[in-house]
């Protein structure tokens, strides 16, 4: 049980169940912890990996405060046993940083994002016109991950700023980085876009502060050449345009009262100005499982010509505030930021980045309440807690990709 393949397999079992199975996602949990309990606990346990296991149980603890208010109901459990795969990832990237290598996994991350690509690319290119459409009115094109394009995207992003910055010295996977780019903003997934944006902003601050002279040199090299890059791609897709126009469409068209339910934007508004005002009214500490009605109801009543079909607020922080109050929402909170604090700390550049977009995705989404995106929130920072405390310049890597001569 402690070939040093096992955990590769392990990796990619749970990758293929993140975009094609939901079942195999859940069936890899266990395989995990048969895979832990395999090795010494001292590894695990190991003084370096304290802050990542202690980070990793947190939030499961902290989610305890939205449970007891109506006596742990079913949707109380399930968001604690979601919670749960940060638990598991903590564990399982503090013995493979201690025993094995977190790059080699790293790059599968990457290649299964690649493979991922192939359907909604095809699917692209075959129905361009309906493609055209359906960007026009907000929508994009089928992906993976029962097409959660939201959380698809969330992938994608990750996947490229691994590949650029966690491998910057390979040639080849600079150039799937520059791939995966491009593929974002054709596939028009606003999240990614946002999330992409802000890891290149967190990339550029670090390296100005902290970066060689050379660095600083290459990073303006590469931010004008994605400049460009972008700017002929837009000039080039229709697709792109066509989102971008929905998007200010979107934002003219809403009026308070009178927001259109099949714009994304305007949803996105209604429910989250209607969760600030229950909380102001007292309905915050109500627990996570009456969230859901309680703003179906209000919504009901200040909308009743509209239907809009969701209980959540598009926000992670008035999830928590309704859900656990105003200490649930602090220690999240603090939870939430620490990765991007260490990051920085640490001149850890790919945690940092990725830690920063995941905290921007949370001010639109209620990311880190669904299975899809707390997996990839849970193992891209498990795997990234341990890079080499150096800058761009110290990620150790073997060019082989394999884990050949390796103490196991």
């Amino acid at each position: 049980m402690k070939k040093a393949w096992l955990p590769v397999l392990l990796m990619i079992i749970s990758l293929a169940g993140l975009l094609w199975s939901r079942a195999l996602l859940s069936l890899s949990a266990p395989l995990w912890v048969i895979w832990l309990l395999s090795h010494s606990k001292k590894d695990i346990f190991h003084d370096k990996n304290k802050s990542l296991l202690i980070w990793g149980i947190s939030p499961v603890l902290i989610a305890l405060l939205g449970c007891w208010q109506n006596g742990f109901a079913k949707e109380d459990l399930d968001h604690l046993l979601t919670l749960s795969t940060y638990i598991l990832a903590a564990l399982a990237g503090a013995l493979i940083s201690a025993r094995y290598t977190q790059n080699v996994l790293l790059k599968y991350w990457v290649w299964t994002s690649l493979i991922a690509l192939g359907y909604p690319l095809l699917w692209y290119i075959t129905h361009y016109q309906e493609t055209l459409i359906r960007y026009g009115s907000g929508q994009t094109v089928p992906v993976w991950m029962d097409d959660d394009h939201v959380r698809f995207g969330m992938f994608l992003a990750i996947s490229c700023l691994i590949s650029l910055a966690v491998f910057v010295r390979e040639k080849s996977m600079r150039l799937i980085g520059v791939f995966l780019l491009f593929a974002i903003l054709i596939l028009a997934i606003r999240t990614a876009w946002i999330m992409l944006l802000i890891m290149i902003i967190v990339v550029s601050l670090l390296t100005l502060l902290k970066g060689t002279p050379f660095q600083k040199r290459v990073l303006m090299t590469a931010i004008l050449a994605m400049v460009s890059f972008t700017a002929i791609t837009y000039l080039l897709s229709p697709g792109i345009q066509q989102k971008i126009a929905y998007t200010v469409y979107d934002w003219q068209q809403f009026e308070a009262g009178k927001a259109d339910p099949n714009l994304s934007d305007a949803t996105r508004r209604v429910i989250n100005g209607e969760s600030w005002k229950l909380i102001q009214a007292g309905e915050n500490n109500i627990g996570w499982s009456a969230i859901d009605d309680v703003i179906r109801n209000s919504i009901r009543k200040n909308y009743p010509q509209q239907t809009f079909d969701f209980g959540w607020p598009f926000n992670q922080w008035l999830f928590w505030y309704m859900g656990s109050g105003v200490m649930g929402l602090l220690l999240f909170s603090a939870w939430l930021i620490y990765p991007l604090i260490r990051g920085i700390r640490k001149n850890n550049i790919a945690l940092s980045a990725v830690s920063a977009a995941v905290i921007v995705s949370c001010l639109i989404e209620t990311n880190l309440a669904y299975q899809y995106s707390v997996w990839i929130h849970a193992w891209s920072v498990a795997l990234l807690w341990n890079l080499p405390d150096s800058f761009l310049e110290g990620i150790t890597i073997s060019r082989s990709g394999n884990y050949e001569n390796q103490k196991v």
